[in-house]
């Protein structure tokens, strides 16, 4: 081989090695559900950090009052439509939420029948047990001083009905459907 064939070949095998190599893409930090999870009530913004990863969460609100700061923290969830958001007054952790980060989908086989036996009052658990294994999921959850709430999403794939209960510590406080039968 010519010393002019091995220089073509070592320049044809760099561009193509250039060429096929994954192209560098800047990769936007998020939130897991296990992430806002580990970040507790009382805990500070270095805690979020470190949790979830510096730019994850980004400062969306930043108020002050003689004495006291609230600052509230967005961020973007990992999976589609998803986020989670912190505040922070007198720099510890007073209320987290969060809207799609676990990520889940109803299998479509809520009924009207089963929306009539989840009344006020009943658990998660009774609420799981009448609507059937992954008929409700929860789409959203918030956190503050001793309360806890959930929002479950359960929809029925046929007619295109569905309903949506919130529980209050754990327990069904309001409920609304529309289209089941």
């Amino acid at each position: 081989m010519s010393r002019k064939s091995l220089v073509t070949a070592g320049l044809l095998a760099t561009a193509l090695t250039a060429a096929l190599a994954p192209s560098a893409q800047a990769v936007t930090p998020t939130i897991t559900r296990a992430e806002y999870d580990k970040v507790k009530l009382g805990s500070t913004v270095a805690t979020l950090h470190s949790v979830a990863g510096r730019g994850a969460c980004k400062k969306s609100a930043d108020d002050s009052f003689p004495g006291y700061t609230v600052k509230t923290y967005s961020c973007k969830g990992n999976k589609a439509y998803s986020n989670a958001d912190f505040t922070y007054a007198g720099g510890k952790l007073s209320f987290k939420s969060q809207g799609g980060l676990d990520g889940k989908k109803s299998n479509g086989k809520m009924t009207k029948a089963k929306y009539n036996k989840i009344k006020k009052g009943k658990t998660t658990a009774q609420m799981h047990s009448i609507a059937g294994k992954g008929v409700c999921v929860r789409v959203a959850d918030a956190q503050t001083k001793g309360i806890k709430t959930a929002v479950y999403e359960c929809t029925q794939a046929r007619t295109y009905g569905a309903a949506s209960f919130l529980l209050t510590n754990g327990k069904v406080d309001t409920r609304s459907q529309a289209g089941l039968r």
